[in-house]
């Protein structure tokens, strides 16, 4: 398509009243809407018992409330991987299902362009249905937190709760919905919807599995968009070809989605995400939002299929920030990972995802600068611009206290930057010798010991600490009674002088 003909479509279709942009994506969509079950209840007997429990108590409660409810999305996806996991996404919808509530999507799939028309109210159905059952998910919430004695929180905007059981299980519920974007990059607008358009706003065909839990249906896999046989080709796919630029954070999803499973991207999903990277326009994205998905991205080591994604896709455009993959970077990242697991055993107590990511943009300069995030990131990413003068120093042979004096002031994930880029074997040396030893070398003395001597306060008193921290570096006073008899020497020592 034309870029010209691309602007104009996109303008109409964020125009759009939410029916009218609902019938664009089903319009421009990238799959075949056909309805595939399939009995998967013996899969579900692979899951952790505690996993199981609460899947079938969460189908009791639904068909006491008459209500429906899924099971969505990634762990129905790593069921048929064999991946563990413990964060659960539920899905409610009123029951039993009615067919006037689930349009005919192959119908709005006609090649006859939706009209133009004010945002604004349209008749809904399943909206009308809901209205006649009250606050379905709150109700099923509060009812699920008291069958597992856990706390629940509940979003009445956007119709989404979260309940956080023991031993880590993390589960997330929703109302069956319809999502709408005023632009690129919007935090969407969500309307009551029947599931398969629920299923229809998913990200990948691969998340757009259903799995009822309802006693009757129990176990029934529904795939609408061929979610089944994109997993087994091992093929990550868009429903439509709006998605990318409606909700651009799902690219770094898809990426982070490709690095962990090897799956390739379908061909026109991968174009679609090189257009939008080099295309798209996300200036209303926020960099909170876009960098919490840096942070799962980078959560774990750059793995060999992250890196060669990284090499294929201008991600950090997301970030608008314009650096590519230098040379030597793969080599920066395994040395990283060889100091992080050294000091991890030290129990230090850092954000690993940063340090990642540091070193894929640490090179931009002047854009990071304008960055509105916390101070220590924004050190943190900018450690190698900013201290780049000082390795010729770190290049020579240093004593301790001069040493402790360059380095004392950067964090530690500063000195990891430094470290994993520099190529000189003396600044290496010099570094890490500061972060094993010199770093964690204090004193068993303070100024109220200096006080109980006779000295007066005032600077006098910093100034004795700092030559006897200087003994100290040296390998000296390795006592309290040291430190102190030396201490008291100098105090004489300056009140002589006074005298």
């Amino acid at each position: 398509m034309e870029n010209s003909s691309r602007k104009e479509l996109l303008a109409v279709y964020y125009a759009a009243t939410p029916e009218d942009q609902s019938k664009y994506r089903y319009q421009y969509s990238l799959v075949e809407i056909k309805k595939r079950e399939e009995d998967i209840s013996s899969l579900l007997a692979r899951l952790p018992g505690d996993v199981l429990n609460f899947l079938e108590i969460a189908g009791e409660l639904a068909d006491k409330q008459e209500v429906k409810a899924y099971l969505i999305g990634g762990m129905v996806r790593d069921l048929f991987l064999g991946l563990e996991n413990r964060d659960l996404d539920i899905v409610l919808a009123p029951g039993p299902e009615a067919p006037e509530l689930n349009p005919d999507l192959e119908r709005r799939k006609e090649a006859h362009p939706p009209g133009l028309g004010n945002r604004g109210q349209v008749s809904n159905p399943e909206l009308e249905k809901r209205k006649e059952k009250g606050d379905i998910l709150e109700n099923y919430l509060r009812e699920l937190a008291d069958v597992f004695q856990a706390e629940y929180s509940y979003n009445s905007k956007f119709r989404t709760g979260n309940l956080l059981l023991p031993a880590g299980l993390n589960v997330d519920l929703a109302e069956a919905r319809r999502e709408f974007y005023q632009y690129s990059g919007a935090l969407p607008e969500v309307e009551a919807a029947g599931i398969i358009e629920d299923l229809f706003r998913r990200d990948y065909t691969i998340n757009s599995l259903a799995l009822v839990l309802n006693r009757v249906e129990w176990g029934c896999l529904l795939d609408y968009f061929q979610g089944l046989e994109d997993l087994q080709e091992a093929s990550l796919r868009v429903l439509h070809s709006f998605s990318f630029l409606d909700d651009p954070t799902r690219i770094v999803r898809g990426i982070r989605l490709a690095a962990k499973t090897a799956f390739s991207f379908a061909r026109e999903t991968s174009v679609l995400l090189q257009e939008a990277l080099t295309g798209g326009d996300f200036s209303h994205l926020s960099l909170e939002r876009i960098l919490k998905e840096f942070e799962f991205l980078f959560a774990s080591p750059v793995n060999s299929n992250l890196f060669s994604l990284l090499q294929q896709y201008p991600l950090f455009n997301l970030l608008n920030l314009e650096v590519g993959i230098r040379e030597g970077l793969e080599e920066e990242l395994e040395k990283l990972e060889s100091y992080l697991a050294e000091f991890r055993e030290k129990n230090y107590n850092r954000e690993e995802w940063v340090l990642r990511l540091a070193l894929f943009i640490g090179d931009a300069g002047e854009e990071l600068k304008k960055w509105q995030v916390r101070t220590d990131y924004k050190e943190i990413f900018l450690a190698y611009e900013s201290y780049q003068s000082l390795l010729p120093e770190l290049a020579q042979p240093l004593a301790a206290d001069e040493l402790v004096e360059k380095l004392k002031p950067l964090q530690d994930e500063e000195l990891l930057i430094l470290l994993a880029r520099s190529r000189n074997k003396e600044v290496e040396e010099n570094i890490l010798r500061y972060l094993r030893k010199l770093k964690n070398i204090g004193l068993e003395i303070t100024g109220k010991d200096l006080l109980a001597n006779g000295l007066e306060p005032g600077p006098v008193i910093g100034e004795i600490l700092a030559r006897v921290y200087r003994q100290r570096l040296k390998g000296k006073l390795s006592s309290r009674t040291e430190q102190l008899a030396y201490a008291r020497s100098l105090v004489r020592e300056v009140k002589g002088k006074k005298e």
